[in-house]
């Protein structure tokens, strides 16, 4: 029997958020823009008559994606800023983990993104008004909540007529070889895995499954779209070190260097085959899901 995990077991894990959060962002921003497309920021500004638009990210870990919406919406210094023309707006991020948004807002300062704010928060229980946002988003954490479903509603309940939700949800297991490698290994050497671990974040990879959640928790307009992008990395890179931090370092942590170094050549063996020209090639694939509240 698997449990979901709890904020303790999140706040465990928010140091190895924080360590590996500058090191991905580059790759983060180039998936992101997967999500602003799909909010279609620039056509929600026009229905709101130019007027700023007001952006919730749901689980926002230590700044993804609510960075990437705050720069689309005119946030960031000069240098990185990339916002859409004639359109506006603010972030709101939360995490359930308060140090989560004290170090988001730390990087934000330090990258200059003036035009976001971070509040503690559950997405199953949000303290926010109805119908205060025109755009909620969530990058790869409605799957972890308790109840999936009672955190869309909130989702939909929390947006304004008119306004858009998109989710990046992660698709199957054995569409994601990375993941299935991690999950085998961690098995074979510790013990644990996803599923002993209380984590299950493909439960919504049947996209038919998933689009179903979001009409009934009230959307319509709901759309798809899949992705399966593939990284080009040294081979002598240990690049699935920041995904099993982030899911499996509070596990880690009370490993031995002998399971560490047994962990990092069993990933090695299983993911060789996806070397090409001296570098992996690991494809990754996700869905973005979005609805609008009419």
């Amino acid at each position: 029997m698997t449990t979901t995990p709890t904020s303790e077991t999140w706040q465990n894990l928010s140091s190895d958020w924080i360590t590996w959060a500058e090191r991905l962002a580059p790759a983060a921003e180039k998936i992101n823009r997967h999500m602003i497309e799909a909010a279609d920021l620039k056509a929600l500004s026009e229905s709101r008559n130019g007027a700023p638009l007001a952006v919730l990210d749901l689980a926002s870990g230590v700044g993804e994606p609510a960075f990437s919406f705050a720069r689309a919406l005119g946030g960031g210094s000069e240098e990185d800023r990339v916002n859409i023309p004639g359109v506006t707006g603010t972030v709101t991020a939360t995490d359930i983990v308060p140090d989560m948004c004290d170090a988001l807002i730390e990087r934000a300062e330090e990258e200059e993104i003036s035009n976001i704010t971070a509040t503690p928060a559950d997405m199953e229980n949000l303290p926010f008004e109805d119908q205060s946002f025109d755009v909620v988003s969530c990058r790869f954490g409605v799957m972890f909540c308790d109840d999936h479903d009672k955190a869309l509603r909130e989702a939909f309940r929390v947006l304004r007529p008119g306004g858009k939700a998109v989710f990046m949800v992660w698709a199957p297991l054995v569409d994601n070889p990375l993941f299935a490698a991690m999950d085998a290994v961690l098995g074979n050497i510790l013990g644990i895995g996803f599923d002993k671990a209380g984590l299950d974040p493909f439960c919504f990879g049947d996209v038919n499954h998933a689009t179903d959640r979001l009409k009934n928790a009230g959307f319509s307009d709901v759309t798809d779209t899949s992705h399966s992008p593939a990284g080009r990395i040294p081979e002598t890179a240990p690049f699935w070190k920041p995904q099993m931090d982030m899911l499996f370092g509070n596990i880690l942590r009370k490993s031995s260097d002998m399971e560490v170094g047994a962990i990092n050549a069993a990933m090695f063996e299983t993911l060789a085959p996806y070397i090409e020209d001296g570098h992996f090639q690991v494809p990754i694939c996700f869905h973005v899901l979005s609805g609008t509240r009419a």
